[in-house]
């Protein structure tokens, strides 16, 4: 495939995985909100990557399976580094992805109960209280509906907006120093910055990336457990 201008996939990935990384430093490991303002960008890169993935995919039903995998694999280090120790009242973002999934796959096969199906993935991630929530699965139905409109950066920034309104209940940090305290995921917004530079490339089809990809969640929480229960 010819080169293009731009981010390819894996370069969106990669931003995704470095940004998620430090987001959980700074969570299990180090004090302060410079690591989580920065690991704000990665849901949302993950959300696109999630809509794109769904648009492309010719098997849907193994896409739902490789994320419901990936989720089990996930649960046990995401509540040992996160929250110390097994809890059901915490469900990892990977669940919040495969209801997203189900509710992209519902935009694109239903007619008249598309609404209701979205608002069942919405309510599942509420109930079970996953990273980012029923919020968090609009995001990503907000990536599959714009992904063709003309001007789709405006669409997103004013969806994303509205969106992180929702999650407005979580902590407030100073705004560069200055005395204003906003919302903590305003800054997710950074994240349009790397999604307006995809190129739609993709650099390679090797299962071995993929792969990759999907192991490096559970994989890096493993990790963070290991180091902070040996810092104690």
């Amino acid at each position: 495939m010819r080169k293009q201008t731009g981010l390819s996939q894996e370069a969106l990935k990669v931003i995704a995985c470095l940004t998620m990384l430090l987001d959980h430093i700074g969570a299990v490991l180090v004090p302060g909100w410079t690591l989580r303002i920065i690991g704000r960008m990665a849901f949302p890169i993950y959300c696109f990557l999630l809509a794109e993935g769904v648009h492309y995919t010719r098997d849907p039903k193994r896409y739902a399976l490789r994320l419901a995998i990936g989720a089990a694999l996930s649960e046990i280090p995401f509540d040992l580094a996160l929250f110390g120790g097994l809890t059901w009242q915490h469900q990892s973002v990977m669940v919040t992805m495969l209801l997203g999934l189900g509710a992209l796959e519902a935009m694109k096969r239903l007619d008249r109960s598309r609404i209701p199906a979205v608002l069942l993935c919405y309510l599942a991630a509420e109930w079970l209280r996953t990273d980012y929530g029923g919020p968090g699965v609009l995001l990503i139905v907000l990536f599959g509906l714009t992904r063709d409109l003309p001007r789709r950066g405006l669409y997103l920034l004013a969806g994303m907006t509205l969106l992180i309104l929702a999650l407005m209940p979580g902590a407030r940090v100073s705004f560069f120093g200055t005395g204003l305290r906003i919302p903590i995921e305003l800054y997710a917004l950074l994240a349009l910055i790397p999604i307006s530079l995809y190129s739609g490339w993709k650099a390679t089809r090797g299962k071995a990336v993929q792969l990759a990809f999907y192991l490096f969640y559970p994989a890096h929480l493993w990790v963070l457990y290991c180091i902070a229960s040996a810092l104690g």
